[in-house]
């Protein structure tokens, strides 16, 4: 079985993990044996399996342990029941003994939710939180409300996990202990890192042909670092390797980590050929360099020609996140300043924030274009699950990023007709756009002349139309049986090995 292992999955699903669903496909499609290994726990992400199909394609470590029953109570049911006792007066979802509040249940989508408790005095000493209308896991609080433990419970309602907490800096919880019962014993580990690397090892144990790839560097790599059980490791990487996108330039300290495995690792995967050749120039390089395309496009799109005529005059479209990175505060300005000649412009921005940087950036291009009065034609349009429409009927998209492993954004563009004008950046869009056939290529940060290749694309519609009609035929290499091929060619190779 061939396991790729990221974080999580959820609704905002990222482009590593979509690329993974499409990986996740291409081995279906070639009847070899994948799963993805999601580390974080989410209540909700069986749904969102589901949503995306793949909810009979994905394990858990603490979802394989807990193995809650596919039998589920009905909702009236199982609120009688937690409002069963004798002592309390009802009053909707809510009980109380001598007018103080005891139980608060709270429902969503029509299943129980999680179930507050309070004791005597008005603290809330535990919480017991709901999967299908089975209990998941139960967090109790000290006298503070601060979190103490999170303890995991199985089908039969019985403990098999518990975190512990203790009040760091600041009084804020930090984890200190892991207990995991399994095989008849309790195990403990110190950190998840140590839970995750013991539930991977147990996979390998259990499955001897396993082939483990790391999606997610940050998360994936220290466990491999820690796994002694002979297994064929590889890294796939879904971003350039250095901090300034540069060959001969600093690694990432992650990328340091993967380095530093050696013969641990068995290679490394990555997009481009570019990519995969200046791994192989660095001295630190010890192991193979793959250049697999992380994502495709179906066959059948790729048959298909969008009428020209469909596309709207001076429409532009970013697909990015609202990071520092995608650098899409020099594209609002540059659009600002077209906007005074070219006034049928239009831009909007296909991207969700980062809320770990607490949306500093998205705040900053906000008030960037507030401040410029501009949001009658540029417009934050938040993620988008299906873009097809967009990529159908956009004029031009842009990319002005500081660095690329890919651009899924561009590939998805260029598949649908919908020219592009990037920065000439590393990796991948000097090998998805054919400069002056189907898109234009900048030099990286020269806004200047981004604006003036925009100028003369959005005034020079003839060019815009022969640029559309190419692009889809440039993309054969990246369509659904291409990249197939490729990822079938590597599991014979590394199969031989």
């Amino acid at each position: 079985m061939h396991y790729f292992i990221t974080s999580r999955i959820d609704k905002l699903t990222s482009a590593i993990e979509l690329a993974e669903i499409k990986r996740l496909k291409i081995f279906k499609s070639l009847h070899i044996p994948a799963k993805i290994v999601t580390l974080v726990y989410s209540r909700y992400q069986q749904q969102i399996w589901y949503e995306l199909g793949i909810e009979h394609d994905v394990i858990n470590p603490i979802a394989y342990f807990q193995k809650l029953s596919d039998h589920k109570i009905a909702t009236a049911k199982l609120r009688k029941e937690l409002l069963s006792d004798n002592q309390l007066t009802i009053q909707g979802n809510r009980g109380f003994i001598n007018d103080r509040l005891r139980i608060e249940i709270n429902l969503y989508d029509n299943e129980i939710d999680y179930v507050t408790y309070w004791d005597r005095w008005g603290f809330a000493d535990r919480r017991d939180f709901y999967v299908n209308n089975q209990l998941s896991f139960s967090e109790y609080f000290d006298d503070k409300g601060k979190l103490i433990t999170r303890t995991y419970f199985d089908c039969q309602g019985t403990a098999f996990l518990t975190y512990h907490y203790r009040g760091g800096p600041g009084n804020v919880p930090v984890l200190t202990l892991i207990q995991l019962r399994h095989s008849n014993k309790w195990i403990q580990f110190d950190q998840e890192i140590n839970f995750w690397t013991y539930f991977l090892t147990l996979i390998v144990k259990q499955d001897p042909a396993a082939i483990l790839y790391s999606d997610r560097e940050d998360y994936v790599v220290p466990i491999f670092k820690m796994m002694n059980v002979p297994v064929k490791k590889f890294v796939i990487l879904h971003s350039a390797f250095t901090q300034n996108a540069q060959a001969d330039g600093e690694p990432f300290p992650y990328i340091k980590e993967i380095f530093e495995l050696g013969n641990q690792l068995n290679g490394i995967i990555v997009s481009t050929n570019q990519e995969a050749v200046d791994l192989k120039n660095r001295p630190e390089v010890k192991v193979p360099c793959y250049a697999i395309p992380v994502s495709y496009l179906p066959d059948l799109l790729l048959e298909k020609q969008v009428p020209f005529k469909n596309r709207i005059p001076g429409q532009l479209i970013a697909v990015a996140r609202l990071t520092p990175v995608k650098q899409l505060d020099q594209l609002i300005n540059v659009v600002i300043s077209l906007h005074q000649t070219l006034p049928f412009i239009d831009l909007k921005i296909y991207g969700y924030d980062d809320d770990w940087q607490n949306y500093e950036t998205s705040t900053a291009l906000h008030h960037l274009v507030k401040a410029a009065n501009a949001d009658s034609y540029i417009h934050f349009c938040g993620y988008l699950k299906d873009l097809t429409d967009i990529y159908q009927s956009a004029d031009i998209e842009v990319v002005t990023s500081a660095y690329e492993g890919f651009s899924m954004a561009i590939l998805e563009a260029l598949g649908h007709g919908c020219p592009v004008v990037s920065y000439d950046i590393n990796y991948g869009p000097n090998e998805l756009i054919k400069n002056n056939e189907t898109g234009n290529l900048v030099p990286a940060g020269d806004t200047w002349t981004l604006q003036r290749t925009l100028s003369k694309l959005l005034t020079h519609r003839e060019i815009l139309k022969k640029y559309s009609l190419n692009a889809s035929k440039t993309m054969l290499a990246y369509s659904q049986n291409s990249v197939a091929k490729n990822w079938s060619a590597f599991v014979r190779q590394i199969n031989a090995d």
